[in-house]
């Protein structure tokens, strides 16, 4: 790979683009993910290390926001060669797990437009069934190798939909809680619960991270409320 893939996001924090979805590097000596793209970003994730001078090794923990495929890809290459340490809500954990199916729905003609065609892609992102390390409250702070992260419960483009917020660094990591493929934050276009998830996008929105992270689009800084 000729081009760096790593994007510095903040001081510790940096994105990795897998064609339509980031994920996100958090370096605290050892390495923290977040999410973890399709099950195509694990080349994309060695290559980041090796620009970082780290080892497969050192990623030692693993925060997945939600359930889904794009985000969840190689968590379970990270855990079964890393030993890392996977961790996503409670409410989505058996999802991740194998033991439950769920489908969400489409908000708008373009997403329901594309939701109809979803199905026929969907098989070639499958993964193996993971079990998560840790289920999350979504109520919690915890120690990500001495950085302190908020975890943030927002339900509705999955039920168990989380945010990971570390205040040192104003960034606030929202997945698909937060949709920035426009440019600026938007409501998700595919959602589990509409209700639940614009109340959790107008939470997040209102937070005013100094960088604002999600699951597809660019970063957005000092996002307005």
């Amino acid at each position: 790979m000729s081009a760096d893939v790593l994007e510095r996001v903040a001081e510790r924090v940096y994105r990795i683009r897998e064609r339509f979805v980031n994920l996100y590097v958090i370096d605290v000596g050892r390495i923290v993910l977040v999410d973890t793209g399709t099950k195509g970003a694990e080349p994309l994730v060695r290559e980041a290390l090796k620009e970082l001078g780290k080892e497969l090794a050192d990623i030692r923990l693993v925060l997945l926001t939600h359930h889904h495929l794009d985000h969840v890809g190689t968590a379970g290459v990270w855990k079964r060669e890393a030993k890392s340490t996977v961790l996503v809500h409670d409410d989505d954990a058996d999802v991740v797990a194998g033991r439950e199916r769920r489908k969400g729905k489409g908000i708008g003609l373009r997403a329901k437009t594309l939701i109809a065609f979803a199905g026929v892609f969907a098989w070639s992102m499958r993964v193996p069934p993971l079990e998560p390390d840790r289920r999350l409250t979504g109520h919690e702070t915890i120690d990500l190798l001495g950085l302190p992260a908020v975890v943030i419960h927002v339900p509705g483009h999955t039920i168990g939909s989380c945010a990971f917020h570390l205040p040192t660094e104003g960034v606030l990591f929202a997945g698909d809680a937060v949709n920035g493929r426009q440019g600026s934050p938007v409501p998700p276009w595919f959602v589990e619960d509409p209700g639940a998830a614009i109340a959790s996008f107008e939470r997040l929105v209102a937070m005013r991270p100094r960088v604002l992270c999600p699951g597809h689009g660019d970063p957005v800084r000092n996002p307005p409320a």
